[in-house]
């Protein structure tokens, strides 16, 4: 395993790191971490990515290795490359789900965490990235979600966050699925944090546009959500009877 994750060939590189993010128990983990580590420095895009999704599996399976990680994947939230980005961002997630000790680092990381996000809503059309209209949908559900866990029971996180999400509530386009998808999130991100109350008003207003979708699954979610947000904001939701 050591030999194929410094083979010159970065395809065997990668698929060692596939094997080892799959098998790897915490012993491997704790013995293999280091060169993992090491392929997130690379100056390759592809081992970056495959070396990060390794990581992820690795912090499944043991919490308490996000030092080894923890100062390659704050780099690694400065790539262009939105591929990197991607599987950088998923890290983070995992890393804060997993250890109260990582959230309380990576709160830091939010204003860096607002300003990839803004800058995807406000780039110009870019075919590399755009589906439907919209600059990498993928990486800004990956992004809402993050600030999500980041802002919850946080009051200067969240305060960091407020306008980005009335930017991404306001600027998204909602006449196709992958609009609503960001904006459902957004809805969900708003909700869970210590957000403003005119913020929450602005989510439950969207759950109502929802309501008025011709597809069920997106009124079903809609209802589902208000269910939920009923419980912190009766009179919000009282609007939309």
């Amino acid at each position: 395993m050591i030999y194929d994750l410094n083979h010159s060939n970065q395809y065997i590189t990668g698929l060692a790191l596939c094997a080892l993010g799959a098998i790897c128990s915490p012993e491997m983990s704790r013995d293999l971490g280091g060169e993992v580590e090491r392929l997130m420095k690379s100056t390759n895009p592809y081992l970056k990515k495959k070396a990060v999704l390794c990581a992820v599996r690795i912090i499944r399976k043991v919490p308490e290795q996000f030092d080894v990680f923890q100062n390659s994947v704050r780099s690694l939230l400065t790539e262009k490359n939105h591929g990197v980005l991607l599987t950088a961002t998923s890290l983070v997630t995992e890393m804060c789900e997993q250890n109260t000790q990582a959230l309380q680092s990576f709160r830091k990381l939010v204003p860096n965490l607002v300003r990839i996000l803004k800058t995807l809503i406000m780039s110009g059309y870019s075919p590399e990235h755009d589906v439907s209209g919209i600059s990498d949908p993928f990486l800004q559900v990956h992004l809402l979600r993050l600030l999500r866990i980041l802002g919850r029971n946080d009051s200067e996180a969240s305060e960091a966050m407020n306008d980005i999400l009335a930017q991404v509530s306001t600027n998204t386009e909602n006449s196709k699925n992958v609009g609503n998808a960001i904006l459902y999130e957004t809805v969900l991100t708003i909700m869970d944090i210590k957000s403003e109350s005119g913020l929450r008003v602005l989510a439950v207003n969207i759950l109502g546009r929802f309501l008025l979708n011709n597809d069920k699954n997106i009124r079903y979610v809609a209802l589902n959500t208000l269910l939920r947000v009923v419980h912190a904001d009766h009179n919000a939701v009282q609007r939309h009877r």
